[in-house]
This record gives C-alpha cells, structure tokens and sequence, in this order.
C-alpha cells in the first residue's frame, strides 16, 4: 500500500513538474524577443517607423526591429522574397506588379496619401533656364525607380502639361542624391519628397510642380508590406509589429509629434522641417484606393490583369 502511494505521490510530482516546465517554456516563448528586419525610405514619408522604434512601442510588443535604409519597393520586395526581410514599404504599384508576376506580396497597412493642399512629391530644377514642363523635351529627369508610383505620375504629369514622356529620358537616382545630381547638372529636374522638396527651394531650386496631386488629389500610395507566406505562418509577430505601427500612427495625428520625429532622426536644419510638407496618415485605408493605380499601370502597360483589391491588403481572421 505504501509503495502505491509512493509511487502516486512520485507520479504526481512528475505531472506537476512537467506541468509546471510547460508553463514556464510557455512563458518563456511569450517573454521571447523577435527581430525583425524592415526595409524603408529614411523620409518624412516613413517616419513613423521612427516614431514606432523612438517611443518604445517596438519593444512593448517584444520585437526588436532593424530599420534598412533601402531605395524603395523595387529592391524591397526582392529582399523579402529571400527572407533577409521581415517587412518594408512599397508603394501600390510595388505590390501590383508583385502580384501580376506572381510574387504572394500583401499590404499589412496602407497608411499614407497625400493631397494638394499639403503635397510631399514635387518636381525640382536648378536651372534657371527650365521655366515650365514644357521645358524638360530632351532632358534627363530622375525618379527614384522606374515603374513605380513616382515614375507613372511623372508620366501622367507630363502629359498633363503637353509632354510626350518619350521625349524625356528618364534615370533612376535615390531620393537623398536627388539635389547633388540637379546641382551638378546630371539631371534637369527631379521628381523629390520631402523634406528634399522644401531643403531644395531653400537652396534655390525651383519647383515646376506637385506631380502627384496635380494629377489626382488626394491619392492613396503607400504603406508596408510582407509576404503572404510569412504573414500566414507568424499571425502574432504581424499583429504585435501592427499594434506598434498603429501607435505610431495615432500619434503622427499631431503634426508637432511628425515634425520632432524627423528632427531626431535627421540631420534636416529645424528650419526646413518646420516647412516641410507632411502629408497625411491613416490606419487601414481602403484597398479600393488602389483602382486608380491599377487603371495607370494599365495606360503604362505595366499591369494587364489584377486580383481583387481587397486580397491586397491583409485580413486578420
């Protein structure tokens, strides 16, 4: 008799051991940090990355988020294909053509439009001799990446003002070498963000014109992205990265929280800053946004067929 208890009382012991180890490797898995790598344009654009990493909200989820300066979604989303990605930012014609290749890319927040009464894209020159669009026949303009959001409303914005796209040729040049490549006289104009657009007018260049809202105002573009496969196999990773982006996001409600932000993470003179453009911020704006850059892709013959607006942008279930 008292070896059965003996042995009860031992095999309750083990069951409460291996209880207990259970609870604690759960625990543990719980207090766990995930690192994460994202790629992003170090703009005012994607500032909110900053704000996110800044204020801690990264780390109140238990992530520890890596931010790569990278040129935009054309070399985002290859890296994320590889895996040397988590997530990074793409603009809607990023995830489109992603899509019509095959590439499972998905928005996990389409957050940023802009408009024309505060627009953050616009088209620079130094040359005192190019006074309208019409005076970019023959010349180089720079967009960041060829098609892109940037580059098809170059486009469009051209033909708006009586140019045929064809008669300007057309150079990739990252945003931050935007100004020395006008200054230099590699390019005629350029097609910048901010806070290029108000350092450059604080420098002399002149601007020709907003090329986003001028064509379309307001207009839907960007957010992050991830692919679907890692989106679908790490559920808990995705939603705590967006709990922490949507805090951000919430605060970038106040200008003065945008422009602070910028300031501490750039090396932008005060003075510019307080006159930048900033554009604005939303959580979840509506996938249909991206109609009007299906329909451009389609003019571009960039895109012939797409999916369902709504599958490009992720719905947690």
């Amino acid at each position: 008799m008292k070896f059965r208890m003996i042995g009860a009382a031992i095999a309750l012991g083990v069951a409460f051991g291996l209880s207990s180890f259970g609870s604690v490797r759960q625990a543990e898995a719980q207090d766990a940090v995930t690192k994460l790598k994202v790629g992003y344009i170090p703009v005012g654009v994607y500032s909110y990355l900053w704000r996110a990493r800044d204020a801690g909200y990264f780390k109140a989820e238990n992530l520890e988020v890596e931010l790569t300066p990278m040129a935009g979604g054309g070399q985002i989303i290859p890296a994320l294909q590889s895996g040397s990605l988590q997530f990074g930012i793409s603009d809607a014609l990023g995830v489109l053509n992603a899509r019509n290749a095959g590439i499972p890319i998905t928005y996990v927040s389409f957050n940023f439009a802009q408009a024309s009464d505060d627009p953050v894209h616009a088209v620079l020159t130094t040359d005192p001799a190019i006074k309208t669009p019409a005076d970019l026949k023959g010349k180089a303009v720079a967009t960041n990446l060829s098609y892109n959001t940037d580059w098809t409303m170059m486009r469009e914005w051209l033909r708006k003002n009586g140019v045929d796209p064809k008669s300007v040729t057309f150079r990739e040049v990252p945003f931050p070498d935007m100004l020395p490549a006008l200054r230099n006289n590699t390019i005629a104009a350029a097609g910048v963000t901010e806070p290029f657009i108000t350092l450059g007018k604080s420098q002399g260049a002149t601007v020709l014109g907003y090329y986003f809202t001028d064509v379309k105002s307001p207009v839907v573009f960007s957010g992050i992205v991830a692919m679907q496969p890692y989106v679908e196999k790490n559920k808990d990773v995705v939603r705590r990265f967006l709990r922490a982006i949507n805090r951000a996001l919430d605060d970038f409600k106040d200008p003065a929280v945008v422009r602070q932000t910028i300031a501490a993470n750039t090396k932008v003179p005060p003075a510019v800053i307080e006159k930048m453009g900033l554009g604005r911020w939303q959580k979840d704006m509506s996938p249909e946004a991206m109609q009007f850059w299906v329909d451009a892709a389609k003019k571009e013959g960039i895109v012939n067929s797409t999916a369902d607006l709504k599958t490009l942008v992720w719905q947690d279930k």
